[in-house]
């Protein structure tokens, strides 16, 4: 997804439900919640969106001495994201060329069984997966994964 076609998305995830979108680190727990995605690629390429209709207490982590990126040593992140009712996000990049990725984590971030309604969060990821076809277009690389689709605008 370029720019716009991520205020798109947003635009209709809002739609559908109340939504909130959650930054994978960020210096401080008040930064993690944002509103959109960020302008700036660079240190703002996964997110993570939950349909607050979903029961769900974040807990909160902090990056530790051994981070990847010693910047980030301090910064704060939502510890028990796997398993919770959320649709995680990885946006397209399109300098480098590489695709995001829309996903739900469910049964393997999950083994011990999910805490919310799973049929009922299905159904909700369905209609995002249909806006997703109704607005891609499937990709014919062979370097992809079948299924995989982008927003018509990314593929020019």
């Amino acid at each position: 997804m370029n720019e716009a076609d991520e205020k798109d998305f947003v635009a209709f995830l809002r739609s559908a439900a109340d939504i909130r979108l959650i930054e994978a680190f960020a210096p401080t727990i008040e930064e993690l919640w944002v509103d959109g995605f960020h302008p700036i690629f660079k240190g703002h390429h996964t997110y993570a969106i939950w349909n607050t209709a979903f029961a769900w207490t974040p807990e909160y982590g902090t990056v530790g001495e051994q981070a990847h990126d010693p910047n980030s040593v301090g910064w704060r992140y939502v510890s028990n994201a796997d398993g919770a009712p959320l649709l995680h996000m990885t946006r397209s990049n399109s300098l480098s060329g590489v695709s995001g990725r829309l996903f739900w984590a469910k049964d393997f971030a999950a083994p011990g069984g999910l805490a919310y309604d799973v049929a009922s969060f299905s159904q909700w990821i369905d209609s995002v997966w249909r806006w997703v076809r109704r607005h891609g277009k499937k990709s014919k690389d062979l370097d992809r994964p079948a299924g995989a689709y982008r927003t018509k605008p990314a593929v020019r």
